[in-house]
Parts: structure tokens; sequence; C-alpha cells
């Protein structure tokens, strides 16, 4: 038989009235560290940041979604959320709304449908075992 739960104690959950704001960097930091379940490094490279920058941006953003789950805040997105993608064929870059259909999506240069890529900052930093 398995021993009687102690009983457990609770201060009153505040209210928060209001809207919480997350930016861009923090719901992609929440995406990568909880949903994929990346480590920090591989998240940080992917976001094309430092692993103290990464872990800076997540705690900020789980404190955020912290206080909207217990205090009942709205959520809110802010800043700009766009792709910046750059043609295969003639190089040109330019921004797509997040929420566009990738299939429909054409250079606007050269006219040509699926052939770019997304562009994503590649650095690295410190020491590299590959």
């Amino acid at each position: 038989m398995p021993r009687r739960r102690c009983r457990r104690f609770f201060s009153e959950f505040p209210a928060y009235p209001g809207i919480v704001e997350f930016t861009p960097e923090e719901l992609e930091a929440l995406r990568l560290s909880d949903i994929e379940g990346l480590t920090q490094i591989e998240a940080a490279e992917r976001m094309g940041v430092s692993q103290p920058t990464f872990h800076r941006i997540l705690k900020e953003a789980r404190r955020k979604a912290s206080i909207a789950v217990v205090g009942g805040a709205s959520i809110n997105v802010f800043g700009d959320i766009s792709r910046v993608v750059v043609c295969r064929e003639c190089g040109y870059s330019w921004k797509i709304p997040f929420s566009a259909e990738l299939g429909a999506v054409s250079c606007p240069k050269c006219g040509k449908i699926l052939n770019f890529e997304f562009r994503g900052r590649r650095r690295r930093r410190g020491r590299h075992w590959d």
C-alpha cells in the first residue's frame, strides 16, 4: 500500500489582467526546446545565436508562458513575423508572411515556383567537435 500523500499548501493564484506579449524569438525558442525537444546548443545553432543568449530568450519565454497560464492573461505576439527566402536560381531574397502557403510562392524576380531556400544565420562559436 502506498504512503499517504502529504498535504500541500498553495498560495493564492494572482490574477494578471492584461496581455502578455511574446516576441517571435521567444516563441521559436519555446518551440525548439519544448516541442521539438532539442538541447539548448542544438536550438541555439538553429536560431543562429549563442547558447547563453538562447538560454536568456527561453527563460523569459517560459516566465511569460507561466504568467499567461497561471494568471489567466491574454497572449499577444508582436514583431515582424515573416520568413526571409532566397531563390536558388537568381539569388534574389525577399520576405514572405509566415502564414503564407509555401507551395504557392514564386520568385518575384525570375518567376520560378518552389525554387527557394530559407535563409538563416549560420554562425559557429566556441569549440565544435565535428
